[in-house]
């Protein structure tokens, strides 16, 4: 069992603040390669995703119904039988709407005969219609002997799988810090001549030569393996070593992670040898929206241990505040007096870390008895597998620093980032990463100890200008156009679907016209809710909107029209970020069959327009395609 995901809007925070935490290795002090973007976009596996979002679904009987999946069993018995008044074929006479009656009905039968079913209800809601075929009882009889063998291997090569990659599962880095600052500007010793002799010209070193230069500041490598040892428990043991100047050390660290509950896991680890330190911290979820972690350290037994406390908040739909308070070395009493050489000292953090859909930033302003900063850190995710991300901070230990960076992925399974980073007094350091199966090499480069503007112009500058260009006129058209041919592939082999559930709206408006009429005229009659036209198809698209006039008034109810949200209005929808290049495609409820609706446009986000008359004035209003519909309301006069 993996530890309990946090809510998503607040995984960025967490997610932030984790990678602030300080190493449990005192030898793990290596320049950070946090500038280089960690994550990237498959794009193809967003493509798989469209191809799977557009596929033919199942029919939604809540949809079909025109209720929510929270309806009561009584509001499912009245919206059927009003249904009943309507596509009941003994209610037809005419040979054409009774035949068009008989298919809508079995299937307004169907969804009734579900839902009514309190077993069937929550097979439906857990397997969908492919949890209704057979005996309607989940386990084995639901399948035959074959797929029951098929189901036992599959499991077992998961199985075997999972086993083979807990044994496997191990994350290394390598890191070697170069210091490259004779290379670009070098120090050459004035030449002197024999007295009264022509002076000597100083050797042009060849390039090769002027590599040779270069020095290796510090070797780092760490490596881990992760196994489970419990339902609930995860172990990571690893080691790391560390050289600077020929002299250097490594330690081995001992970690136990706990999941306690969904809401709940600690996690404790330990140095096991010299510099020997403890380390113990929780991760504690108060609700969907708020979450608080403590880090408490141990480095000796004759002073309390440091602390860390963060406390976290959902502010935003996509934004969370979070505050931090460490104390540093401090003393209960005697406990703790005189130990320690007093440089770890108090400091409380403000931040806030947030995410869209094709960015992250984060901010963060801390002051502290030594040190104190004020840091910003912004992500932006082009079209293609790509992130740039800028970075910047003020501080009173580390001085003025700023970084760009980007991540490229090369392969399934491998990746190549690349950051420049300028300050003062920290310099220029270029570095370079490269990642393959948890495998990771860093290359930290310093260019120049001291600000050189032109090694930060051309190293930093052009390329991110470079870059942006390039994905506003080349990588986002081009992308776009991808997307346009795939929704056409999809568009022609689902042909012959789209074909029948055109058909399908049809037969209902044919037999939702003679009722429409009825109610339209009663609503008339009383000055009511009378629809006076409501199209439904591609946003800002003419061209791609069909009449839904007749089905919106045949669901008019005392003056009163309402269509519950979370799901869309056809058989078969899109999220309106479809043309953004995200990790995942997010879910909406089970997609609707409202009865004459079909999809006019399929893979592109929609809306519906309404225009009514209610009580003699004129309303409109305009809805995305998985919102809830009600009317009249006063905000909808024009």
């Amino acid at each position: 069992m993996t530890p309990p995901m946090p809510n998503e809007n607040l995984l960025p925070a967490i997610t932030f603040l984790l990678g602030c935490s300080l190493p449990m290795d005192p030898y793990e002090q290596t320049q950070s390669s946090a500038s280089i973007p960690d994550d990237f976009v498959d794009d193809e596996e967003h493509f798989r995703e469209l191809e799977t979002e557009l596929a033919p679904k199942d029919a939604d009987y809540y949809g079909i119904l025109n209720i929510s999946k929270q309806a009561t069993e009584d509001e499912i018995k009245d919206s059927y039988k009003k249904l009943c008044r309507i596509f009941h074929p003994d209610k037809h006479t005419d040979p054409e709407k009774k035949k068009a009656a008989e298919a809508q009905f079995q299937s307004i039968q169907k969804a009734y005969e579900v839902l009514v079913h309190p077993t069937k209800r929550i097979l439906y809601d857990t397997y969908g219609e492919q949890g209704l075929k057979g005996t309607m009882e989940v386990g084995p009889k639901l399948k035959t002997p074959e797929e029951m063998r098929a189901e036992y291997e599959k499991q077992a090569r998961l199985k075997r799988e999972q086993d083979l990659e807990n044994l496997v599962r191990s994350k290394g880095e390598f890191q070697v810090n170069l210091d490259a600052t004779q290379v670009f500007d070098p120090y050459e010793p004035p030449v002197f001549s024999g007295f009264g002799g022509p002076p000597k010209q100083a050797k042009r070193p060849s390039p090769l030569g002027a590599l040779s230069r270069a020095q290796v500041q510090q070797l780092f490598m760490k490596h881990s393996f992760e196994t489970q040892v419990g339902p609930a428990t995860h172990a990571v043991i690893a080691g790391s070593m560390v050289s600077r100047g020929g002299m250097g050390g490594g330690n081995i660290i001992g970690t136990i992670r706990h999941t306690v509950s969904p809401r709940f896991w600690v996690e404790g680890g330990a140095n096991l040898l010299r510099p020997r330190a403890l380390t113990f911290k929780t991760y504690f979820n108060v609700s969907s929206d708020s979450f608080i972690n403590t880090i408490s350290q141990a480095r000796t037994i004759y002073a309390p241990p440091i602390l860390t406390v963060t406390a976290g908040r959902r502010i935003f739909s996509a934004a969370t505040g979070y505050l931090t308070y460490r104390t540093g070395e401090w003393n209960l009493g005697e406990w703790g007096r005189g130990v320690g050489q007093g440089m770890d000292k108090s400091s409380f953090a403000l931040g806030i870390a947030g995410q869209g859909k094709r960015k992250n930033y984060s901010a963060e302003i801390q002051t502290g008895i030594v040190a104190s900063h004020l840091a910003l850190d912004y992500t932006y995710r082009m079209v293609d597998s790509t992130r740039i991300r800028v970075g910047g901070s003020l501080s009173t230990v580390g001085g003025i620093m700023a970084s760009i960076g980007s991540d490229h992925r090369l392969t399934k399974h491998s990746r190549f980032g690349m950051a420049m980073e300028c300050g003062v007094p920290s310099g220029v350091v270029a570095k370079f990463k490269v990642t393959r199966l948890g495998q990771k090499i860093v290359i930290p480069i310093v260019l120049s100890g001291e600000f050189n503007i032109r090694l930060a112009f051309w190293g930093a500058v052009v390329p991110a200008s470079v870059a942006v260009i390039a994905d506003h006129f080349v990588l986002k058209p081009r992308r776009k156009q991808r997307l346009n041919d795939k929704i056409q592939e999809l568009r022609e082999e689902h042909a012959d679907y789209l074909a029948q559930r055109k058909t399908e709206a049809e037969q209902a408006l044919l037999i939702l016209s003679d009722i429409a009429g009825r109610k339209m005229k009663s609503e008339e009659t009383k000055h009511g809710l009378v629809i006076i036209e409501a199209r439904y198809g591609k946003k800002d698209g003419n061209n791609d909107m069909i009449d839904v006039t007749v089905a919106i008034q045949a669901l008019v109810n005392d003056s009163k029209l309402t269509i519950p949200g979370g799901h869309a209005k056809v058989s078969k929808s899109t999220p309106s970020h479809m043309f953004l290049p995200t990790p995942r495609i997010l879910k909406t409820f089970t997609q609707s069959n409202i009865l004459g609706f079909h999809d006019p446009c399929l893979g592109e986000a929609k809306h519906l327009v309404i225009k009514y008359r209610f009580q003699h004035r004129l309303h409109e209003v305009t809805v995305d395609d998985t919102a809830p519909v009600a009317c009249p309301l006063r905000s909808h006069i024009v």
